[in-house]
């Protein structure tokens, strides 16, 4: 008898010199038998069938019998959509049992956390196994309540414990890779470095941002397929301030990338490094007790890697704040020099001296202690009507008005004439 030649990459070519061969012999029915066991020998010889596939399969048949069961039984009792969403269910939780045991090779890299993975998978799988249990009992006494009618509150009670279980290890699922990402992409470690916090994924969007504390490292990661992280924060009350956003780079490969939002999500600003593994700081002036959103991503689409980000007040306003308005005015002496600070373009600063009992001359000084701010001064008198304004529009110039000041309280409004810079200054009001 001469032998079948096999070639390893022509299966079906094998299988059917094999059929032609036993067929004759053993029959039918005998043959298809054997062809499947030696179809299933040669899958497993050539290691097509790993263990995790294996997992994934034992998962599937074990969960497919009970939900044909339900599709058979269950429609009119608990509606099509509900034995959808089960059917739709079984399938993830095989594919997030085969994810758990890709990620964690096997049990290889963490026992504990794979364990974990199955339990909750044999969870769902147990809940399934009561809602056919009570399905069958209903079916069995009785054709069940037809379309529409209301579902038993035990075998619905049954139902939302299995959905419950499917989407907790779902989520259990979600942290396996995060967590597993956050280690594998972990290049440059860190050190020296207090880290007070870790992102919790899935943060891939403004309802899904993680909630970050002022003055804090949080240590986060971009994975590799197009990952973004939302983080969300909450300003000093009382005072606009100074916001330093900082992204430590941690990996060499990561081009950070940073958007910042609204509490309105609406688009406030952008800043970005293009080099991989480089830093990114922002800083911008923020309304007090105001929440923003930052959105950190790869700014070409293709970098991966761990950082760290930080939201850090600078505390630059000065002494004087708030007083961006004649409401919110404080009271200075005459002829006392006193310090204050434009702190951005947008900043504003009122003050107000007692005054006198009678008209007099009178002179105000601003001595400018920056290169940066053009010097704008506007003067009202105790009833809020303006007296008098001028501006020195070089920027770090100093200024100078004399003015006919009218009995009572007088109103200074210092600024930045053009509304663009800021900067330190003293201001000083006397008689002339």
């Amino acid at each position: 008898m001469s032998e079948v030649p096999v070639h390893p990459r022509q299966p079906k070519t094998f299988l059917r010199h094999l059929w032609k061969f036993f067929l004759p012999v053993i029959g039918v029915s005998a043959g298809l038998a054997l062809l499947a066991v030696i179809y299933l020998g040669y899958d497993v010889a050539k290691g097509s069938v790993s263990p995790c596939d294996g997992i994934f399969r034992q998962a599937t048949a074990g969960l497919s019998t009970k939900i044909e069961f339900l599709k058979a039984k269950g429609e009119l009792t608990l509606g099509a959509s509900k034995v959808a969403d089960l059917d739709e269910r079984a399938q993830l939780v095989a594919l997030d049992l085969k994810t758990c045991c890709t990620v964690l090779d096997a049990g290889r890299i963490n026992p504990e956390q794979f364990l974990t993975c199955k339990s909750k998978a044999r969870t769902y799988d147990e809940r399934i196994d009561k809602v056919v249990a009570l399905l069958g009992k209903l079916t069995a006494t009785s054709n069940g309540p037809a379309a529409g009618t209301h579902v038993p509150e035990g075998l619905q009670l049954a139902v939302d414990d299995a959905q419950a279980a499917s989407r907790d290890l779902n989520q259990h699922i979600t942290q396996v890779v995060t967590d597993e990402r956050v280690r594998t992409l972990q290049s440059v470690p860190v050190a020296h470095v207090r880290i007070d916090a870790t992102e919790s994924e899935p943060n891939n969007d403004n309802l899904a941002a993680n909630v970050i504390a002022l003055n804090t490292q949080v240590k986060a990661a971009i994975g590799p397929d197009r990952d973004q992280d939302v983080f969300a924060f909450v300003t000093p009350p009382t005072y606009r301030d100074w916001i330093h956003v900082s992204i430590q780079n941690r990996s060499t490969s990561l081009d950070p990338d940073l958007e910042l939002f609204d509490a309105s999500k609406a688009h406030l600003a952008s800043a970005t490094n293009g080099t991989a593994g480089g830093d990114l700081t922002y800083d911008f002036v923020s309304a007090p007790g105001a929440t923003y959103s930052l959105r950190v991503t790869t700014h070409y689409g293709n970098g991966s890697g761990v950082y760290l980000v930080s939201v850090t007040p600078r505390k630059a306003y000065d002494a004087f704040e708030p007083n961006d308005d004649i409401l919110s005015s404080r009271p200075v002496s005459e002829g006392k020099t006193v310090t204050a600070e434009i702190m951005d373009k947008a900043d504003i600063d009122m003050f107000t001296f007692p005054g006198g009992v009678a008209e007099r001359n009178m002179k105000l000084t601003i001595r400018n202690a920056s290169t940066s701010l053009h010097p704008s001064a506007v003067l009202f008198d105790a009833t809020k009507t303006e007296i008098a304004r001028t501006q020195n529009t070089t920027a770090g110039g100093d200024l100078t008005v004399s003015f006919k000041a009218p009995k009572g309280a007088i109103h200074a409004r210092i600024s930045d004439y053009y509304g663009d810079s800021g900067g330190a200054y003293s201001i000083l009001l006397q008689p002339e």
